[in-house]
């Protein structure tokens, strides 16, 4: 299986933010079909899990603002010190 045009995808990819990063590559494997998850995943070089969350998220209902990248309460906790 071979995706079109993967040196301009990869350049694109490459700027995109986490969220984006994960709903691309959920959009592009799912165009490919049977087997989508693993080509995208050897050709821009995310892990097959990440783009089931970003299917994940792409079906959900459930939305983040647009000036967020990470659900609340993501990221690193803050240090008790």
């Amino acid at each position: 299986m071979e995706i079109s045009n993967i040196e301009i995808k990869k350049q694109f990819f490459d700027n995109l933010n986490e969220r984006q990063k994960r709903h691309y590559a959920a959009i592009e494997a799912s165009n490919l079909g049977y087997g989508g998850q693993l080509a995208v995943s050897k050709a821009l070089g995310i892990d097959q899990n990440t783009i089931h969350k970003g299917h994940l998220e792409l079906l959900s209902k459930d939305t983040i603002p647009e000036n967020r990248i990470r659900k609340t309460g993501g990221g690193r906790k803050k240090s008790s010190s």
